[in-house]
């Protein structure tokens, strides 16, 4: 649970978007009981992450201030895992799409997706270490799949770096919605 904390207080103190914190606050509040593996944080954050881009995707086009290079998508999208999702339904006259997930499918491809090799510091050094020795070889840096070792330091760097430009694209919709604020404001006066 201390990963799960430390993330969600970095966004809690240290997020520009008082809006985005505020909704990342609500989110992780909504964690009653520890999670019971790694693999549940990592579903809890890719599920915490396309709520968030549900969100965002209904407000973004409300105000019509989408990024058409960048849509906001449920992810992974079908063409890229189908076997992720089982099933999905579109609600009549909606443009939100209801999706029943096969979870184990959805962690393989995030495993496959983002690469499978993490190093994380462990209670017991001596299975950690037999652990990495049975996955990376001597002097290599790299495991059979290709996938790349990453060191936990690298990885809260990658997290932070992540956060840096969550904050910049929040700076850059807050933006946004002030400019379309004021040109109704502009077209009201107009009248």
């Amino acid at each position: 649970m201390t990963t799960f904390t430390a993330i969600c207080d970095f966004v809690h103190n240290f997020f520009i978007c008082e809006e985005c914190r505020q909704h990342f606050f609500k989110m992780c509040s909504s964690v009653k009981e520890p999670f019971k593996t790694r693999d549940d944080l990592v579903l809890w954050l890719w599920n915490a992450h396309n709520r968030v881009n549900e969100r965002l995707r209904i407000e973004e086009a409300a105000l019509g201030t989408g990024d058409r290079k960048f849509p906001k998508v449920i992810w992974p999208p079908k063409q890229l895992c189908a076997s992720c999702w089982i099933s999905s339904s579109k609600k009549h006259n909606s443009t939100h799409v209801d999706v029943v997930w096969n979870m184990t499918e959805v962690h393989q491809f995030l495993l496959n997706y983002y690469g499978q090799i993490i190093k994380f510091p462990s209670q017991d050094a001596a299975q950690q270490q037999i652990t990495l020795e049975k996955q990376s070889y001597p002097g290599d840096d790299t495991a059979p799949s290709g996938a790349v070792s990453v060191p936990i330091g690298a990885a809260v760097a990658i997290a932070i770096a992540s956060c840096g430009f969550g904050a910049v694209a929040c700076i850059w919709r807050m933006q946004q919605k002030k400019r379309k604020y004021l040109n109704q404001v502009y077209s009201f006066k107009r009248i």
